[in-house]
């Protein structure tokens, strides 16, 4: 079963389109989406386990995953203390290189590069992975250190990763051909894909409209509200409204560990229409209230 997302359009801070960040929360969960952007990202700690078109992997310390431009992927699940080390850009950083700008899947060797050690590793593997952890150190450093001439050298170090993928790249992973049974699938359903897509932005957009329904999203979709019932749960494997749930409790989660507002105050920012509701949803989503939540994970990093 094919799966669909929302495409995350979050824009990049400045005219320089790259940033990296890591992750603040003990257990990172991230919904399927899509974006027009490139991300590689290292695991520092834990494992996390990752979507990508459909396929899953587990990812653990040192391994480092690779998305390409306009690829499905989510992080469903991770165990508690995992922290993740983001690097996105976007393909416009590579200027007129028409390799690159036309959207040519540069990470194609492979979804997840296991780190240095692991069984998996075959010496052409454990090159790359060398050879890509340094460079990911060194644009880190530059882009936290800012020192004269940083933009430059990112750039630089950006090239050489694209390079290095793309001379590494297993053989017989060009795209497939228009006329291939899986280009015409996709093709086909190229119509019911735009009507998610502007479901998925009306739910990342408006999480904390304790109004928002299905029968709005049925509305977006130009669907009847049986028939998008169906099809919305054939494309999560939920309901809309579980669905909706789980993404009101992830930022419900953020702002009780990132600000000090009472509950109930967090409950209305993410669209609960009342405290017992707040309690029960996010209970049966972490398995335990938002209080406790709240107490258990500020103290586990504070003693870290």
């Amino acid at each position: 079963m094919k799966e669909t997302a929302w495409q995350e359009k979050e824009e990049f801070g400045f005219s320089f389109p790259f940033r990296c960040w890591d992750s603040a929360l003990p257990e990172f969960v991230f919904p399927s989406h899509w974006h027009e952007y490139y991300e590689l990202v290292i695991v520092l700690d834990g494992k996390v386990q990752v979507k990508i078109d459909g396929d899953s992997w587990e990812a653990s310390r040192g391994d480092i995953v690779a998305i390409n431009l306009g690829q499905l992927h989510g992080y469903p699940c991770s165990e508690n203390g995992t922290r993740l080390r983001f690097f996105q850009f976007e393909a416009g950083i590579f200027s007129k290189d028409a390799r690159v700008v036309s959207g040519e899947a540069v990470f194609s060797r492979k979804p997840v590069l296991r780190g240095g050690g692991k069984a998996e590793q075959d010496a052409s593997d454990k090159a790359l992975y060398t050879r890509v952890c340094g460079l990911l150190a060194s644009m880190f450093t530059e882009y936290w250190e800012q020192k004269k001439g940083y933009r430059l050298a990112i750039k630089s170090d950006l090239y050489q990763l694209a390079l290095v993928y793309l001379r590494n790249g297993s053989p017989g992973n060009d795209s497939l051909s228009n006329n291939s049974p899986s280009a015409m699938k996709h093709h086909a359903s190229f119509v019911t894909e735009q009507r998610m897509e502007r479901v998925y932005q009306l739910i990342f957009k408006n999480f904390d409209n304790i109004d928002l329904g299905l029968e709005e999203a049925a509305r977006i979709a130009a669907l009847s509200p049986s028939y998008f019932a169906r099809l919305f749960k054939e494309r999560t494997g939920r309901s809309f409204y579980d669905y909706l749930s789980t993404i009101r409790v992830s930022h419900a989660a953020e702002f009780l560990l990132m600000t000090d507002l009472p509950v109930s105050l967090v409950a209305g920012k993410c669209g609960f229409n009342s405290l017992p509701t707040f309690h029960r949803v996010f209970k049966a989503e972490k398995g335990c209230t938002p209080a406790v939540y709240r107490k258990k994970v500020k103290q586990q990093n504070s003693n870290n």
